[in-house]
């Protein structure tokens, strides 16, 4: 099919999928005009032995007119003044704007307006930008397939930089475990053992073969052994009946919309299994996920950065362990819904506050954390067990104490106010 941006307008644009010869005379033109507006344009290098071509993505950066003015003046323009300049530019007769994106439907060369072409046009922020998204997006499903292959190992290529993620926050909270390695195209293809010709040649790969074989020089690449347990992660490095079985919804549309990311997985990854190819069975996922973090210590310096978010990520979650355990090692006999509201409120202050917390300084305490600063669960449990009636009724003379207090002042306010009235 072709364009799909006005398939939900009652009378819709007919934009059938383009041979390259049209795709390439109009891709030129818009390119000229849009080279009027703005000193950056270009498109993403296309997939490999594309027959036909459904839309044209264009990116551009830097509008002249801005540059010419005043930075402070106009320093973050609403795009839409100038999304609707590239609609007169290319002359569209369909329209749609997003943010910074606008679809449109130009009319196809010589159709008499029978047939429209849909162009993308996405305006980024800087050069470096509109570079990351040529360097992402180019050569079809290029990153689709490299993602596949370094995901189990921790690393994420997103729309903006190559991340390495922590395995015991990314259980929990997979965008607190992301660090920063780079956002430079250059160094994300070094760091991953890979020739830079598709940066520097700006051609497609010749075939999806070349593509595919490109993807299995990356230095981490492997194929795992059929039968070993994976995890969804995983299963770009399985491929077959069983990678399919493992893949995330995600994974699964994909499949579904990305031909050449469905043979590669349901054919080219099962076929270099059959011929011994790049499979390994002397090592595992997470031993190469090891040596995939101690490869981005040494090429990007994170290190200080990995332990300080992970230690703090402890703290935080030892913290929250501590409150729970607290609460439930309380035996269940303590009934009194007030009282065990006092003891608990007594513990906590007494295991968690530093310092000795007000109206609790008679209560002895052991020192809680151990030599990593994280709470030693079996000092408070022994604690609580040797203390909780002390505890309990040293709080609940503080409950008291609070509560006259609380009331001798409520007691005078009533009596202000009643004076201020005579």
């Amino acid at each position: 099919m072709g364009g799909s941006a006005f398939s939900d307008l009652e009378n819709p644009p007919n934009t059938p999928r383009m041979p390259t010869d049209v795709y390439e005379q109009v891709k030129a033109s818009c390119h000229a005009a849009l080279e009027k507006l703005f000193v950056n344009v270009a498109t993403p290098v296309e997939g490999p032995a594309k027959a036909d071509h459904g839309d044209i993505d264009i990116l551009v950066a830097n509008e002249r007119r801005l540059i010419s003015q005043d930075a402070e003046q106009d320093a973050a323009p609403s795009p839409l003044p100038t999304l609707h300049k590239i609609r007169e530019a290319l002359g569209a007769e369909f329209f749609k704007a997003v943010h910074n994106t606008a679809n449109l439907a130009i009319p196809w060369p010589g159709s008499n307006g029978q047939k429209h072409i849909q162009v993308d046009v996405r305006i980024c922020k800087s050069t470096e930008e509109l570079d990351w998204y040529l360097f992402k997006h180019g050569h079809g499903d290029l990153w689709n397939l490299l993602g596949s292959t370094i995901r189990p190992f921790g690393l994420t290529v997103d729309e903006s930089a190559l991340w390495i993620r922590i395995p015991e926050i990314e259980k929990f909270d997979r965008k607190k475990s992301k660090i920063l390695l780079t956002r430079s195209p250059t160094a994300i293809l070094t760091f991953l053992g890979l020739g830079l010709e598709p940066l520097e040649s700006g051609k497609p790969f010749p075939t999806v073969e070349s593509l595919y074989e490109y993807v299995t020089k990356c230095r981490y690449f492997f194929v795992r052994p059929a039968s070993e347990e994976a995890d969804p992660d995983d299963a770009g490095l399985i491929g077959g009946e069983e990678g399919v079985k493992k893949l995330k919804s995600n994974d699964r549309q994909r499949m579904r919309q990305r031909a050449v990311y469905r043979r590669w997985i349901e054919e080219y990854i099962p076929s270099l299994r059959e011929q011994g190819l790049h499979v390994r069975s002397d090592i595992s996922v997470r031993e190469i996920r090891a040596s995939v973090q101690e490869d981005a210590f040494a090429a990007f310096g994170v290190e200080a950065e990995w332990n300080a978010r992970l230690e703090e990520w402890r703290l935080q979650k030892n913290v929250e362990a501590t409150r729970k355990l607290i609460k439930e090692i309380i035996p269940a006999s303590i009934t009194d819904v007030n009282y065990r509201g006092c003891l608990l409120s007594g513990l906590k202050k007494i295991i968690m506050e530093d310092g000795d917390p007000t109206g609790f300084e008679s209560v002895s305490r052991p020192d809680f954390k151990d030599e990593d600063g994280l709470y030693d669960e079996e000092v408070i449990r022994r604690f609580v067990e040797e203390k909780i009636d002390e505890v309990g009724k040293v709080a609940w003379e503080v409950q008291l104490v609070r509560s006259r207090a609380a009331m001798q002042k409520k007691r005078e306010k009533t009596e202000s106010a009643a004076e201020q009235v005579q």
